[in-house]
């Protein structure tokens, strides 16, 4: 498919498809990276056609050792990787290179024993039951940022009212304070960041180590300064105020009830900076681009309304509605499926290993695993560029390998907030849906870009339509 279609829903007779690059049919390679390396800095678009279809191939996009390795397709060698011989696979060198200067070394960077450590005392709390507490502040959330929306006079970017959202979330539930006046700079720090991905990346696979830290240091020195500054106030407001109902205030007790001492600022700093990137910019980003998919696909919002309303009946919705609204759930999965947060996972073996038969990764050999491919491969998912929230609904996927949908990772290492953002993301759909109709008008602009975060390539303007609600 050419990727300059033009996607809209208002054109008759012509099948809407979500946007994707089109892939090219050989390879980038070593040559064509070095001449063309703007050709690497959204790197799905590099991605040749035959990756859609094979197990695994091997590859080289750049001089360094981190730009050649091998990507696996074939989910029972995924599973093998990410569960079952993990330690064997650490996060590959580079990507760690990427993110530690920028966020230390928090659940997301950590390694070894030290990452142990902390996801045993951080799994608790973010168990799916002990989550439930937060459902009632996502959902005031979500009605505050609904009558922003419903309030715009014309249209708005609807993925910048998804970051404020969801920050709002992220400050209550997570950090325990009111991040209002903070939001335009940590969304510009944020945004600021993941737009440098390209030369992060590109340093990563053209340049040696050495030459590589100085770059990524040089790019995230403004961010990580900002992102200090925010978790240092936010350290403050919690002791100051001994907040202890949030997350992070329940982490700061869990590690001093674990070791007998306080977390340094440092460390503290360090899990604030990954929940204000990963724990934010991913939900937001989700629900972004179920904006987008449901401006092309009108149908499904008006079933998600149906939906709702036959639930709740018109009162605010809870946690205990969640069982109750599969085909709202199987909309943000297939916004997942199509569109993951993370295109790429990468991991380093460091012992020679037969994953599945026939497919062998070499010791020191880069492992590429990307929920992008996997998503969109041929061998596991029927017609897999369409948008059909119903192959998440009923009997539809349980035949389908575990391995083979990954928007949150997998293994040990899979996100730890995955069940609050899943939460976060339906009760603000459905809460939404229940208020208004919300149509993005420039589909046909839009593109996918991977950076840290699989992002839209420009803002999404959107207008909304209020709703008589069913029991007025």
């Amino acid at each position: 498919m050419s990727a300059v279609e033009d996607f809209g829903s208002d054109v008759p007779g012509r099948t809407v498809v979500p946007a994707r690059p089109t892939p090219p049919r050989h390879q980038v390679g070593l040559a064509r990276a070095l001449i063309q390396p703007a050709i690497l800095t959204n790197l799905i678009a590099s991605f040749p056609e035959a990756w859609y279809r094979e197990r695994f191939s091997r590859f080289r996009i750049g001089v360094s050792a981190s730009g050649r390795g091998i990507v696996i397709n074939d989910a029972d060698a995924i599973r093998h990787i990410l569960v079952t011989a993990a330690d064997n696979f650490p996060k590959e060198d580079n990507q760690l290179a990427v993110l530690r200067p920028l966020l230390g070394r928090g659940l997301l960077t950590d390694e070894g024993e030290s990452w142990r450590r902390k996801r045993q005392l951080a799994a608790p709390i973010f168990q799916h039951a002990a989550l439930k507490e937060f459902a009632p502040l996502f959902v005031r959330a979500a009605e505050r940022s609904a009558h922003r929306a419903l309030s715009q006079k014309n249209a708005f970017p609807i993925d910048a009212e998804m970051t404020r959202v969801t920050l709002d979330i992220i400050g209550e539930a997570i950090l325990g304070c009111d991040l209002e006046s903070d939001v335009e700079d940590i969304s510009n720090t944020v945004g600021g960041t993941l737009d440098k991905f390209p030369g992060m990346f590109l340093a990563g696979v053209l340049l040696p180590p050495y030459g590589r830290d100085r770059v990524i240091e040089a790019l995230v020195a403004p961010g990580r300064r900002s992102l200090t500054k925010f978790a240092r106030k936010i350290i403050k407001h919690a002791r100051d105020n001994q907040i202890r109902s949030s997350l992070i205030g329940k982490l700061m007790d869990a590690s001093k009830a674990d070791s007998g001492e306080d977390m340094t600022l440092d460390n503290v700093r360090d899990e604030i900076a990954t929940f204000l990137l990963a724990g934010h910019e991913t939900t937001a980003t989700t629900l972004s681009w179920v904006w987008y998919l449901l401006s092309l696909y009108p149908d499904a919002m008006v079933r998600i309304q149906d939906e709702v309303d036959q639930v709740a009946e018109g009162r605010a919705l809870t946690a205990d509605d969640l069982s109750s609204l599969p085909y709202t759930r199987a909309v943000v999965d297939e916004a997942l499926r199509l569109y993951p947060p993370v295109a790429n996972l990468l991991r380093k073996a460091n012992e020679t290993t037969e994953v599945a038969p026939g497919i062998t990764v070499k010791a020191g050999e880069r492992v590429l695993i990307s929920p992008w491919l996997l998503h969109r491969h041929e061998t596991y998912w029927s017609e897999p560029e369409e948008f059909r929230p119903e192959r998440f609904l009923g009997e539809a996927g349980k035949e389908r390998p575990r391995h083979a949908y990954l928007p949150f990772g997998g293994g040990p290492r899979i996100c730890i907030g995955s069940s609050f953002s899943l939460m976060e993301a339906v009760l603000i759909l459905g809460t939404y849906a229940q208020k208004m109709g919300v149509q993005v008008l420039n589909t046909a602009e839009v593109m996918p870009q991977a950076r840290i975060v699989m992002r839209p390539s420009v803002r999404l303007r959107a207008v909304t339509f209020p709703r008589v609600q069913p029991n007025a």
